[in-house]
């Protein structure tokens, strides 16, 4: 404990963070303060305890607590389970958005590979681009954990990845962030563009309401590069390629909702730590702006005022950012502004 101290002007007291009562000491660590924090990590990596860096005010905090061992053995069989049981069901989807019908003609599943193959390939390397980046920074973290849905016209529910470390820093936790939204976007891009050159024009179906799919900035250029002239009472009629390519746009736009445990609210939080609140008042009234343009919008309200509440816990909030993450933190405010699609379906 002695040693510790040299290192702080200090105030203790005693809180709680996850159920673990943690001594809290606040005062200012000594400067180069990374070199620092490097020198309290490598003293207490010999004990049971694990420290905590944050700020509050003008002073530094230094939080140090026994928290539970997490083991990085995994069962690898319900990923795999999980995986071939999406691949399936995003096959069984794919054939029944292409016209044909699987459970009359088995021969009809082949209709649904193309679009089973693109979305789960945006699907994998999104969160591939997490596992990686997350396993490269020590983090104990979980292969993806897929979603089937069968009977949804996605086909999926998407996949997600547990992160069962604490993650080390507000760097690796903005690197995390952007690693998965970059990486599917990465492979929706060039998806994107094979499908929509494949994709048909064609008359609009007359006197029945059909699904019509919103634009993003991105997918509406490239349709208007492929397909200059749609003349009137024709639409567009994507091709499954394209169909998954439209659908890893908007995983990607809505991964990228700076709120909470969403990527986007990695990258806030990364960017602006606890001053992220100030954010939530004016992203939820975006959110019921975009209520009164198509009302699927009330889910994500609702998940935004839920999952704001919650901050991740990062071991070091006083590292400062480098120009390169904030860069990357730019790439993922491009990527958010071009794939976000404010009116996803209506009915034409």
């Amino acid at each position: 404990m002695e040693e510790i101290i040299d290192f702080l002007r200090y105030k203790m007291t005693i809180e709680e963070i996850m159920g673990i009562s943690i001594i809290k000491v606040v005062g200012k660590l000594n400067s180069p303060v990374d070199k620092t924090i490097n020198e309290i990590k490598e003293y207490f990596s010999t004990t049971e305890y694990t420290p905590i860096f944050d700020t509050e005010g003008k002073h530094h905090i230094v939080k140090f607590g026994v928290f539970k061992k997490v083991k990085g053995k995994q069962k690898y069989w319900l990923n795999i389970v999980l995986f071939i049981a999406t691949l399936l069901s995003t096959i069984l989807v794919g054939a029944f958005n292409a016209g044909g019908d699987p459970f009359k003609n088995l021969l009809d599943f082949f209709l649904g590979i193309p679009f089973s193959l693109s979305i789960m390939a945006i699907l994998t390397c999104h969160e591939l681009g997490h596992y990686f980046v997350s396993k490269r920074a020590g983090m104990i973290t979980s292969l993806p954990y897929f979603i089937p849905a069968p009977f949804h016209f996605f086909g999926t529910f998407g996949a997600v990845i547990r992160m069962k470390s604490i993650v080390p820093s507000r760097r690796t936790l903005l690197r995390v962030g952007v690693a998965g939204p970059i990486a599917g976007f990465v492979v929706a891009l060039p998806l994107a563009v094979i499908g929509i050159a494949l994709s048909e024009i064609g008359p609009a179906p007359g006197g029945i309401e059909y699904l019509k799919l919103g634009d993003s900035l991105l997918f509406s250029m490239l349709a208007k590069i492929f397909h200059p002239e749609i003349p009137g009472g024709y639409d567009l009629f994507l091709h499954p390629i394209a169909f998954a390519a439209w659908i890893g746009f908007l995983v990607t736009s809505i991964n990228l909702i700076p709120v909470g445990q969403l990527d986007g609210g990695h990258i806030s939080y990364s960017l602006f730590l606890k001053k992220r609140k100030y954010s939530y008042i004016p992203i939820l009234g975006i959110l019921v702006g975009l209520c009164l343009l198509w009302p699927g919008w009330i889910l994500w309200v609702v998940l935004a005022f839920f999952l704001a509440r919650r901050d991740p816990t990062v071991q070091d909030c006083i590292t400062p950012l480098t120009i390169k993450e904030k860069l990357l933190a730019i790439i993922a405010l491009v990527i958010l502004i071009i794939t976000f699609i404010p009116i996803p379906i209506t009915f034409a």
